[in-house]
């Protein structure tokens, strides 16, 4: 019984993966752009504190960021 439902719980998990990737395909051929939004907004203010010699710490406090982020940037 157990591998009845092991092999019902493997085809559903198969079924997944195809929809998902005729899904995917479906949005890319549409144009639609996958994946996260950039920040443009932090990117530009980081990089002009940057540019103004504002250390990275000071850079997180003054734009309410974590210092990982601004790393990032």
């Amino acid at each position: 019984m157990l591998q009845m439902f092991s092999a019902f719980a493997e085809f559903e998990r198969n079924r997944i993966r195809v929809r998902t990737k005729e899904e995917i395909e479906r949005a890319k051929v549409q144009g639609k752009k996958l994946g996260r939004l950039e920040a443009h907004k932090t990117i530009i203010a980081v990089q002009a504190k940057k540019a103004s010699g504002l250390s990275q710490s000071n850079m997180a406090k003054e734009l309410q960021l974590s210092i990982a982020t601004v790393k990032g940037y």
